[in-house]
């Protein structure tokens, strides 16, 4: 006879089986957190190489005060509008907490009127590998701030800025605020995990990722990229990218955008910045006999035999100037090669961002590449041209628009000693319903951690 069944011993057993499985699954996925914190720490190491590099190119010795440590953002805090101000900001706070044992930092932007995306993200950077750093130690670092007055700066720090970069979840931006706006924030860290060589590589992604958000800041204001913008933009943003991977010698590099619509003209912002070696560094390290060096070598013969190079032009800044033209990188090997494209469309997405936004608007847009410590500003004053045949095209700075001249010294220039350890680009550019785009078609209070 079979034995009587009974049904709460096997619903128990049930229970008990499914608790075990549950539990199994718990300690697997606890396991791999574990492993992946174990990972990061082993390649994020004892200390953030990029406050290193930042504090390693600031010279000048920075004590700190016996009230603590505090970074007062100036009133002009742009790398677009005052490049020499924001990096010694940037650069003598790296320099504070690489020298110092800090737990306690404040943030102070109450005097900030005037700002860029750039500026700010590099900032945030150093705070958020300074709270990494102290994870990694077990320790904890406690962050103090002010915000600044005017209402939409206050929303940027919230929405984008250091407030979302530390995660300050009891000032997290509004529902509204964070509604009026519009995001893009990708970081490819040198900590990262390696990409998997079985899906899209991450900086393919993160492009056709940032040039949907410009498609939808654009759509906001009843316009749009076309199908082959989109395809264009893709592939330069990419090469961008991709430029900040194989020149810079150090994998870590950041684009963001912003756009708050609630502003009465709206300005799109992009920052897109890497650490590393910079631009001339690059070139410099070149032999004497590549292909690239002898593309680049009679530009510096003839302003040495002009005597062109004196403090504030330097044979740097001619480096930088030329690997901004056509057909310029150090990664191609001949005249078949077609690296160097990136930053030249780029170049050519702000010149017809440009054309539009000076029809019918008192805000003008601005471009500013800084590598090292060479600045250079695109305000639609010099424009990228044809140059001659298999030169590519060229922009000068100069009213013959040639590089065996000196350019304009208010569009180009030295930094002198202050120096950024990477490139920066940064741009902004009004938004109006008043004006097509040349791309596309018409669509007719005190905070505490």
């Amino acid at each position: 006879m079979p034995l009587p069944l009974d049904v709460d011993q096997l619903l128990s057993e049930k229970r008990f089986r499914k608790a075990v499985r549950r539990r199994w699954r718990l300690t697997k996925v606890r396991a791999r957190a574990l492993d992946q914190q174990r990972s990061q720490r082993l390649r994020f190491g004892d200390h953030s190489r990029i406050i290193r590099m930042l504090a390693d190119a600031y010279p000048p010795e920075v004590k700190l005060e016996r009230s603590g440590a505090r970074v007062v953002v100036p009133p002009v805090f742009s790398i677009i509008d005052d490049p020499q101000r924001a990096l010694r900001t940037i650069l003598s706070f790296a320099k504070l907490v690489r020298t110092n044992k800090i737990r306690n930092i404040e943030f102070d932007h109450s005097q900030m009127q005037t700002y860029d995306l750039a500026a700010n993200a590099v900032l945030d950077i150093v705070a958020s590998e300074l709270a990494l750093e102290a994870r990694q130690r077990a320790t904890k670092v406690r962050f103090f701030g002010r915000y600044p007055l005017p209402a939409h700066l206050k929303r940027f720090i919230r929405c984008i800025g250091i407030v979302k970069q530390l995660d300050i979840a009891h000032e997290v931006a509004s529902s509204d605020e964070q509604n009026a706006v519009r995001v893009f924030d990708k970081r490819k860290r040198n900590y990262s995990e390696p990409d998997d060589p079985a899906q899209a590589d991450f900086k393919s992604r993160v492009a056709e990722g940032f040039v949907d958000h410009i498609n939808n800041c654009l759509s906001d204001h009843g316009r749009t990229l076309t199908p082959a913008a989109v395809q264009k933009l893709c592939v330069y943003i990419g090469e961008i990218l991709g430029n900040a991977e194989d020149h810079a010698g150090f994998s870590d590099w950041t684009i963001q955008g912003y756009l708050d619509n609630s502003m009465d003209t709206p300005i799109c912002e992009i920052a897109i910045f890497n650490f590393g070696t910079s631009i001339a560094d690059t070139l410099m390290g070149l032999p004497q006999n590549s292909y690239t060096w002898k593309q680049i070598s009679p530009y510096i013969l003839m302003h040495r035999g002009a005597g062109f190079f004196r403090k504030g032009w330097r044979e740097r800044d001619l480096l930088t100037l030329v690997a901004l033209q056509g057909n310029v990188s150090s990664k191609n090997f001949s005249v078949e090669d077609t690296r160097g494209q990136g930053t030249v469309d780029l170049i050519e997405f702000f010149q017809k961002m440009y054309e539009e936004c000076a029809k019918d608007s008192t805000e003008k847009a601005k471009m500013a590449i800084l590598s090292g410590s060479t600045f250079i500003l695109f305000d639609g004053k010099y424009r990228l041209s044809s140059g001659a045949p298999g030169h590519g095209k060229v922009i000068a700075f100069n009213a013959q628009n040639t590089l065996y001249k000196q350019p304009d010294s208010g569009y180009v220039r030295s930094l002198g000693s202050v120096q950024f350890p990477g490139t920066i680009i940064s741009i902004r550019f009004p938004l109006s319903t008043g004006s097509t785009v040349a791309l596309g078609v018409n669509k007719n209070e005190p905070y505490r951690d």
